[in-house]
């Protein structure tokens, strides 16, 4: 497979490009970006590796697939550019402000007959992992909890792309879809915080009904003073 991520800032540099290139199956294309501090970091990187200014230039060069990875305002006309011209997308989250923005992109890309997928690495966190093996040990879970503090204000983001529901929310909620399977009901609490820039969420806890059963709730906030990783797991057979 031949591939390329769209964007280097944190994401493409640190979660997408070394993925990629560490995968002896794919060929790394190139790296679509025109910052000059980008490009010399792309350079430094992964020394011999193409650099384009745009999706286009990437999209020429006739890859597979690609990946992106850019501010999520962008995202939207750079995976229906992509998925237009017939290559699969794994988008970087939050994939979508909404709902509509959502289905927007997953009808294009099912048009075009290519695969659309969310970047999700989260997945595959050691933590998760963890709970992935001692499951079976529980016998019938009917509840897991999901709490991740970042004391981190700072990064708080504005806008209607922004929040931490959007951001660490997308990866809390889809482990919990990992682990349980969907959803049948869902209920939401956000905090909202004022910052110079405008308000935004810094905090939120989802609880999910899942149809097999299970009660979860995933938390998270970034002004509670404090760090965290905690999980609370529930069964039959032990907790």
């Amino acid at each position: 497979m031949r591939l390329g991520p769209v964007g280097y800032g944190v994401g493409g540099r640190l979660l997408h490009a070394p993925y990629i290139d560490a995968v002896p199956e794919i060929e790394l294309v190139g790296v679509v970006t025109r910052n000059a501090e980008r490009r010399r970091e792309v350079a430094e990187d992964l020394p011999g590796v193409a650099v384009f200014d745009s999706l286009g230039a990437l999209l020429d060069t006739g890859v597979d697939a690609v990946t992106i990875t850019t501010p999520p305002q962008t995202r939207r006309e750079l995976v229906l550019e992509a998925v237009k011209r017939g290559v699969h997308v794994v988008a970087d989250k939050p994939f979508a402000p909404d709902a509509a923005g959502g289905r927007e992109l997953a009808d294009a890309a099912e048009s075009a007959g290519g695969l659309l997928s969310v970047f999700h690495n989260r997945r595959w966190d050691t933590d998760l992992a963890v709970v992935r093996g001692v499951l079976p040990e529980l016998g019938d879970v009917w509840r897991c909890e999901s709490r991740f503090d970042l004391d981190e204000p700072g990064s708080l983001e504005v806008g209607s792309t922004g929040g931490l529901l959007r951001d660490l929310g997308a990866h809390l909620v889809d482990q919990m879809l990992a682990l349980f399977g969907p959803v049948a009901t869902v209920t939401g609490h956000l905090d909202v915080v004022e910052q110079p820039t405008g308000r935004t969420d810094c905090g939120f806890v989802v609880s999910m009904t899942h149809r097999s059963g299970v009660f979860s709730t995933a938390s998270a906030s970034k002004i509670n003073h404090v760090a965290a990783r905690q999980w609370r797991i529930y069964g039959s057979e032990g907790a």
